[in-house]
């Protein structure tokens, strides 16, 4: 686990700093992995109508598993993924891909995580010791446990995923493709 350095970390010097998510009620733990990630990543609870405008007013990229809410937002100009109901690895793998064919970020470099974010709340992560962080919003404290294998296995398995698979759609059993469609129809960001 990468932890802020007293000068700006890899990703506020570069596209990633820009990059915010929304995912919706569906997809709680692909957020919890993006924040993991060190990614500004809403959970959103609410109505589709009131995401979308969100998602809009807000630039982030939607992350859905809902064919509808994913060509509203199309249609809307609101960048967005559809994704699998299941499998993390899959959806890691399909949004690294996204932000690949989006912004040119290497999926390695998307999935490395960084500690920046609170994993349940979204809150910034200040670090307070060697190998610990706290959350700035909740005070959830984080440290590189023995979880810290499985969650780098997961990784790992995303970005084989992502490498194997050469556009936003990889592993994906949708019928719609995610980028591509949005180039399709003109409203890639």
């Amino acid at each position: 686990m990468q932890g802020k350095t007293a000068g700006l970390s890899s990703r506020e010097e570069g596209l990633e700093s820009e990059i915010g998510f929304v995912a919706d009620s569906m997809h709680g733990k692909l957020a919890r992995w993006l924040r993991i990630l060190g990614y500004d990543t809403v959970y959103w609870r609410g109505n589709d109508e009131d995401l979308l405008d969100f998602a809009s007013n807000s630039g982030r990229i939607l992350l859905t598993s809902d064919v509808e809410l994913h060509r509203a937002a199309l249609k809307r100009n609101v960048r967005s993924v559809l994704l699998p109901l299941e499998g993390i690895e899959v959806q890691l793998a399909m949004v690294a891909a996204y932000v690949r064919d989006l912004l040119g970020i290497d999926p390695e470099r998307f999935l490395s995580p960084e500690a920046t974010r609170c994993s349940l709340c979204n809150g910034e992560l200040v670090q307070i010791g060697d190998e610990l962080w706290e959350c700035s919003s909740c005070g959830q404290r984080y440290w590189e446990g023995s979880h810290w294998r499985r969650i780098e296995t997961t990784l790992r398995k995303a970005l084989e995923i992502a490498l194997t698979k050469g556009s936003a759609d990889a592993g994906s059993g949708c019928e719609e493709g995610n980028l591509q469609a949005d180039r399709v129809e003109g409203r890639g960001r």
